[in-house]
């Protein structure tokens, strides 16, 4: 039943280490609209999928953006999105689900607003710098939900921004270990095993 919302928001935090910052919006079917919705919950179209966009444009300043993709006939997707710390492509992939089907699946609908609250609320200690709080959130949130690959990747990148690059890595290379075709995790994995690789190897000339 998780697996679904898992790969809606598993790209939150996810990016390729080069190239240009961007984030690309794909979704199942194509042609959804692409809205950022503001802290007034005023919604602003921005284009359709699939989409490229500059990062500057979806974050406007902030570490989060909340998006919203919407198509006629599917139920509407609203995500949380935060900036990587490493920069590079951020990809989005929304598979869309028709109304008919999710008429039948409340109860998979309040677990996703459940889901999406706590990462909402994650991302604004994020934004505030309250490391210990939003860790605290998430340690929480994979205990709930452990097989949902977006709590491993906000841990890494809460450790990623305190430099504590081992437990970073030990949280995306669990994150990978449950949605291990998603390449822009891979490269974060493999950049962050030479990190540590590097740091070993410095301590041990020392």
């Amino acid at each position: 039943m998780l697996n679904k919302f898992s790969l809606l928001l598993s790209f939150s935090i996810l990016a390729s280490c080069a190239g240009p910052s961007v984030v690309r919006f794909q979704s199942t079917p194509p042609d959804a609209v692409v809205s950022i919705v503001d802290t007034n919950g005023i919604v602003t179209p921005i284009g359709k999928t699939p989409l490229v966009s500059n990062e500057s444009d979806i974050y406007r300043g902030g570490r989060h953006s909340q998006i919203q993709i919407k198509k006629e006939n599917f139920k509407v997707q609203e995500i949380v999105l935060m900036k990587s710390p490493m920069g590079g492509e951020t990809s989005v992939n929304v598979q869309l689900v028709q109304e008919e089907v999710i008429a039948a699946s409340n109860d998979q609908t309040a677990v996703q607003e459940k889901i999406a609250s706590a990462l909402a609320r994650a991302s604004g200690m994020i934004q505030a710098k309250q490391y210990v709080e939003a860790e605290a959130v998430m340690s929480n949130f994979v205990e709930q939900y452990p097989t949902i690959s977006v709590g491993y990747d906000y841990l890494g990148n809460l450790n990623y921004l305190q430099k504590k690059f081992s437990r970073a890595l030990k949280f995306y290379k669990k994150a990978l270990s449950l949605n291990p075709q998603n390449a822009e995790r891979r490269n974060i994995v493999e950049k962050l095993e030479l990190i540590t690789k590097n740091d070993s190897s410095e301590g041990v000339a020392q």
